[in-house]
């Protein structure tokens, strides 16, 4: 039996499109403090363990926040270990369709850059307040990461932002989030 430490304010997905997204949204800051939360432990997992481990479901769900908004990865089902030396393993791909990396979902070969592909797509998720895959929106819309892609060359960058945010962040605070995913 796993025992997990209470976290008061639900996860991720909660707040940007679940049932706490209704009552209030989570502020460019306090958004960014769960990323900055999520990256610093997945370094933690990346580089400071041997073996590493590879979470393989890196997803808004899965971060779970507390009372001072700290992230907390969660679920750890599908996660695999990278022995020393090892670059990459071969293995049955597994994760959150729109989350998964390209290069892992069409090879089965899984190491620590899935995860971070992942939280480049989560963090595109923070920055628009837009699931990774949404089919109700026009087909050049449906896949967050191909539609940013479009628009950032369309140079709309500023037009990505959650239109939920009370304050918008800086065009600079913009461009870093943008650049970092």
């Amino acid at each position: 039996m796993l025992v997990y430490e209470f976290v008061n304010n639900g996860n991720l997905e909660s707040w940007l499109h679940g049932e706490l997204s209704q009552y209030s949204s989570l502020t460019w800051l306090a958004r960014m403090k769960v990323l900055l939360g999520t990256a610093k432990a997945l370094a933690y997992l990346h580089e400071a363990l041997e073996p590493k481990v590879v979470h393989r479901d890196i997803k808004a769900s899965n971060i779970l926040i507390d009372d001072e908004f700290n992230a907390k990865i969660s679920d750890f089902g599908l996660a695999k270990m990278l022995g020393a030396g090892k670059s990459h393993i071969a293995t049955r791909v597994m994760g959150t369709f729109g989350y998964v990396a390209p290069e892992y979902a069409n090879s089965g070969l899984l190491n620590e850059k899935s995860d971070v592909y992942s939280f480049g797509v989560l963090l595109l998720e923070v920055i628009t307040g837009r699931d990774p895959i949404d089919y109700d929106r026009p087909p050049s819309e449906v896949n967050l990461v191909d539609w940013l892609k479009l628009m950032v060359a369309n140079r709309r960058s500023d037009e990505v932002v959650d239109p939920h945010l009370e304050r918008r962040p800086s065009t600079k605070e913009l461009k870093r989030a943008l650049l970092t995913a």
